[in-house]
């Protein structure tokens, strides 16, 4: 080891942040890797072995829900990185049978990592989840991170970009350097922000080299971590990232099975108070995300408990689809289907689905 990288070292060791001599060393293991491999391999071996005791390198922000809290990393080189701290185990997410059977084999591996490195094996250390917003990526992620009971941190990846030619690399370099350095999660949103094609000829050098950096971290991810990516712009992503990764999971969008167990889900203790509106409210759900799910039906529990006596003409007019896109047909039967299931005026429905009040009434 050079004689300034001791000194250094020694220097952040005296000043009792654990947190800063975690990430010098990890550098140094990067450093070290090729010109003097037996102390880059000692010294890696001992971040594995030391699991991180202080949170000093943290500070808090004012971002609270009743099941986790953000706190962002206050070390100026590491830019964008926000944990979250559970308070409260989280719910299981509604997902297909196939991408639950790979989140289960994930979380089996790494419990049992002793045993697969026995055999020369290492558990899975990196996924890339791929599918449109709103579907679960994201909170998929914080359930595998509270499953294993480790650290979960994101990184904004608009933060970690830069105008200055080299450093949005330094940025990432960094952030990884600081993920590696003790066992966690670190999941990269919008990945194809960083990791285009290198054959698009609209982006700068710069972004190329991100390719490269990454290229160079995910093989190399520790067994002990796991780095979770997650883009909605699969197409956009450069082909040899895809093949970097352990584990690709494409997430879809929700079943009319799994839209049912999301709004029940969602109602919570109000779900038999609108059991009488489940069909509507399942229709007008209808090839939406888990998100949208979440909005209207937060929305609608809000507008019962506001206005209990407008709740119910209130709610019909939010779940009315656009009226734009329904044929004249389609209109009338709605119309009528609501007059005889919620003794809906006739002139209202007349009004509501711009069908006539005769016509109504030679349907019913």
């Amino acid at each position: 080891m050079k004689p300034e990288d001791l000194i250094n070292m020694t220097r952040l060791a005296l000043s009792g942040e654990e947190s800063d001599v975690r990430l010098f060393a990890a550098q140094l293991v990067r450093k070290y890797r090729k010109t003097d491999p037996k102390t880059a391999s000692q010294l890696e071996d001992l971040l594995k072995s030391a699991p991180t005791r202080s949170s000093s390198v943290l500070r808090k922000q004012n971002i609270n829900t009743d099941t986790f809290q953000v706190t962002s990393i206050s070390d100026p080189q590491i830019n964008g990185l926000l944990k979250y701290e559970f308070s409260t185990p989280i719910e299981r997410p509604l997902l297909s049978t196939s991408i639950e059977q790979s989140f289960m084999q994930v979380t089996a591996e790494h419990r049992r990592v002793e045993i697969l490195q026995k055999k020369g094996l290492k558990p899975t250390s990196s996924i890339i989840f791929k599918g449109p917003p709103g579907v679960g990526k994201t909170i998929s992620a914080r359930w595998l991170a509270n499953e294993l009971d480790l650290p979960f941190y994101i990184l904004d990846l608009t933060s970690v970009m830069s105008s200055l030619l080299g450093k949005t690399g330094n940025n990432l370099r960094a952030v990884i350097d600081f993920a590696k350095s003790h066992p966690c999660v670190l999941f990269l949103d919008e990945i194809d922000a960083i990791a285009k094609r290198r054959n698009d000829e609209s982006d700068v050098g710069e972004l190329k080299r991100l390719v490269t950096v990454m290229l160079q971290e995910i093989e190399n991810w520790p067994a002990c971590g796991l780095l979770i990516a997650a883009t909605n712009h699969p197409d956009l992503v450069d082909p040899a990232i895809w093949r970097r990764f352990d584990l690709e999971i494409q997430f879809s969008q929700p079943t009319e099975t799994q839209l049912k167990q999301a709004v029940n889900e969602f109602l919570g203790d109000d779900a038999a108070d609108f059991a009488p509106w489940m069909e509507e409210i399942l229709s007008r759900l209808k090839g939406s995300s888990f998100s949208d799910v979440k909005r209207l039906v937060s929305s609608l529990r809000k507008l019962r408990l506001i206005n209990p006596n407008r709740f119910e003409s209130t709610m019909l007019e939010k779940l009315v689809p656009d009226l734009g896109l329904l044929s004249r047909a389609e209109r009338i039967n709605m119309a009528v289907d609501w007059v005889r299931k919620f003794d809906m005026p006739i002139l209202r429905a007349a009004k509501m689905f711009s069908v006539s009040r005769d016509t109504i009434r030679k349907s019913i």
